[in-house]
Order: C-alpha cells, then structure tokens, then sequence
C-alpha cells in the first residue's frame, strides 16, 4: 500500500508540473507573437492601421490554436494517467469574456476618452498596458473562482502593466514600445515563476 500511495504521488507531482508547464507555454506564445510584431514594425516610418488590425487579428488566432493544441495534449497525459479533465463551459467563456472586455476596455474606450488629454501614442500606450492587466486579471480571477486553482505565478502578469501604467506619459516618444517591454518583462516573470513551480513541484 505504501508503495502505491508513493506511486500515486508522484504521478500527480508529473501531473502539477505537466499543468504549470502548460500554462508557461501560454505566456510564452504570447510574448513571441508580441515581439514578433516589433520586429515587423521596427523599419516602418508610418505604421499602417490595416497592418494592425490584421497582424492582431492573425496572432489572435495563432495563439488560440497553440493554446488548443497544448490543451490537448495535456488532457491525453492525463489520461494517461487514467485521470479526467473536466472542462467547464463557463469557466471557457468567463476566459474569453475577459479578453474580449480587455480589449474593448483597453484599445478602444481608454483611447478614446484620453484622447484629449495625452498624445495618440500615449493614450495607446496606457490602454494596452490596462487591456493586458485587465485581461489577465480576469483569467486569475477564472481560474481561481472556477477552476478552484490561486494561480500565484500569474500575479506578475496583470499586477507590473498595471502599476506601470502611470510611467507612460513619461515616455510619450516610445509609449507603445515601452509598454511592450513591460508585458514582456510581466510575462517573462510569469514563465519563469511556472517552471519554477514545476521543477519545485517535482521535487
């Protein structure tokens, strides 16, 4: 019995770190497509507005399909294991819901209403730092309430775009840049914060 109980653990010690493992894949995803975008728009004078909404609209379904795809495999090692995941309709939607508000939030009221007070660049800038935070704090708040899972290593992701916010009229030339590094570097915290708790985990 013993031995079964030591077996039994550790599969789901493997099965812990397989799930931190994957929700670090997810960050990462994130930030490639993010830097992606810089690279593309680094030589341009003028950044048209269709490049834009198209590149986003494309990344947005990129990381759908890696984060499917990454799912998936998932759910077949746990399987494996003879363990079931259960996937929640609602705790789906209440995920998309809080990027969808995000981004409507973020890129389009924030924008509008600072619009009169800061520079285009800078209105932009504070409205995706607040579309990213707002965003992900609602995944936290997702996986907490129904995925019954404290994401701790998530916190850096919403919590420095949000506290940075108040930086970006200092930076007016390169807003969106400096925003963008500063999702990276929040999104770089996370990765590593997971697969630490993934090795941790393992022991």
């Amino acid at each position: 019995m013993e031995e079964l109980k030591a077996v039994l653990e550790r599969v789901e010690e493997k099965l812990i770190a397989a799930g931190k493992i994957y929700a670090a894949m997810q960050f990462q995803v994130w930030v490639v497509i993010m830097v992606f975008y810089y690279i593309i728009i680094g030589p341009l004078e003028t950044i048209p507005w269709q490049l834009t909404a198209v590149y986003w609209t494309l990344a947005f379904m990129v990381f759908a399909y890696f984060t499917r795809m990454i799912w998936e495999r998932l759910v077949k090692l746990h399987l494996s294991a003879g363990r079931k995941m259960e996937s929640s309709s609602t705790f789906g939607l209440s995920i998309a819901l809080s990027w969808v508000s995000g981004f409507i939030v973020g890129w389009i009221a924030v924008p509008k209403y600072l619009s009169g007070t800061f520079e285009p660049l800078v209105a932009l800038g504070i409205g995706y730092l607040i579309f990213i935070s707002w965003a992900v704090f609602g995944m936290f708040l997702a996986f907490w309430h129904f995925g019954k899972s404290l994401e701790r290593e998530m916190i850096p992701a919403f919590l420095i775009p949000a506290l940075a916010i108040p930086l970006i009229p200092k930076v007016a030339k390169a807003a969106m840049v400096y925003a963008g590094f500063i999702v990276a570097f929040a999104f770089g915290l996370t990765v590593l914060a997971y697969i630490y708790s993934a090795f941790k985990t393992l022991g």
